[in-house]
């Protein structure tokens, strides 16, 4: 018998290890090909599993990629509550912000997560919006950093904070469209680089 305090791996099922394998693989597979061209078959191939078992675990193709993307969704927040955390509750929003950008910015490099924007809109609309759904939620980490910044007078009068968070993460979420690992920027230089943008902007005032 599993004692209290025993890893929670070891207290998984083989069906939940089977499950979070095919996740894995799964989007493995999506990254390497695209979703548009992995088929369920070729998902129980890769995995080393027959084509029908898969549905034991996935009522069809477009619920295992549901739970490819809501596993990417889950990792990325996981990362950026941790980056929030190590900065400290005590340090400002701006900093908190700045570690959740940087922390957004390093899954996505990692994971391939902008190739979940072209997945998601080939999901059927039920599951699409479930999706979305838990996009809002991790959407809102930033918004509330933003929000409390602006309670704290840090941020200038005017802007349209939801506008704001949008083209922030959504350039970061882009940026693994054209990061270049050995060139001379790091993950952080680029964090810190919107930042810089976000605070001071680009445009000298007359």
């Amino acid at each position: 018998m599993l004692q209290a305090g025993e890893p929670e791996k070891s207290r998984r099922t083989k069906a939940d290890r089977t499950r979070a394998r095919l996740i894995e693989v799964a989007k493995r597979l999506y990254q390497e090909h695209g979703s548009a061209h992995v088929t369920v078959r070729r998902i129980a191939a890769a995995a080393r599993i027959e084509a029908g078992s898969i549905y034991y675990h996935f009522a069809s193709r477009d619920e295992i990629m549901r739970a490819v993307l809501e596993s990417g969704v889950s990792g990325a927040q996981h990362e950026v509550m941790q980056a929030i955390a190590e900065v400290g509750a005590d340090s400002s929003p701006l900093e908190r912000l700045r570690a959740a950008l940087a922390a957004h910015l390093k899954y996505t490099l990692r994971e391939h997560f902008s190739s979940r924007l072209t997945a998601i809109r080939r999901l059927p609309k039920r599951l699409r919006e479930h999706h979305m759904q838990q996009e809002r939620d991790y959407a809102e980490i930033f918004a509330g950093l933003l929000e409390e910044a602006q309670r704290k007078r840090l941020l200038q009068s005017g802007f349209d904070l939801s506008v704001v968070r949008m083209l922030s993460m959504g350039a970061l979420t882009w940026v693994a469209e054209w990061y270049d690992p050995k060139g001379a920027m790091t993950p952080d230089d680029i964090a810190d680089e919107l930042m810089r943008v976000l605070t001071g902007g680009v445009v000298r005032l007359k």
